[in-house]
């Protein structure tokens, strides 16, 4: 009479399609993480200098975007007079923002335009994947799917 249940054979199957599977998958997904973190990054840096530019707009005053303690791995903070007004935290591990263009602060004067024309280059660890972030002299702010050295060739790679 025969038991019920599985095969040696079926079960070795089995495994061997799982490890198939995770082979292909696992790698899929860490990129996937990858390319979050970097968007997740871009648009927050975004997001701090479109605040600093609308808060000098409306207070009519030289308003700042800083890295927090010297380092943009800590993150940025928006400031008035070198008080800081709202502070951003600092990106996820393995992220990475670089100013390339222009220097730190970042300065938005009363009527929305930056002090020094910037960019921002914005990357992740274990990734080829570039985004910038420059900043107009009127301060108009965009993003790039390529770092800021290749952008001022080919403005299409900008959103």
């Amino acid at each position: 009479q025969k038991i019920p249940g599985f095969t040696l054979v079926e079960l070795m199957v089995t495994v061997a399609v799982i490890a198939i599977i995770l082979v292909i998958g696992v790698p899929s997904i860490a990129n996937m993480k990858r390319s979050g973190d970097l968007i997740t990054t871009s648009k927050e840096l975004v997001t701090a200098l479109n605040y600093a530019r609308a808060e000098a707009v409306r207070q009519g005053l030289d308003i700042g975007v800083n890295p927090i303690s010297g380092s943009w791995a800590n993150g940025w903070q928006v400031e008035i007079s070198g008080t800081a007004i709202r502070e951003f935290g600092a990106p996820p591990p393995g992220s990475s923002v670089a100013l390339t263009t222009g220097s730190a602060p970042v300065t938005f004067a009363g009527m929305g335009n930056v002090v020094t024309k910037s960019c921002l280059d914005v990357s992740v660890t274990g990734s080829s994947a570039v985004r910038s972030v420059p900043i107009s002299p009127a301060g108009r702010i965009t993003t790039c799917r390529d770092s800021c050295a290749n952008i001022a060739s080919d403005p299409t790679k900008c959103d």
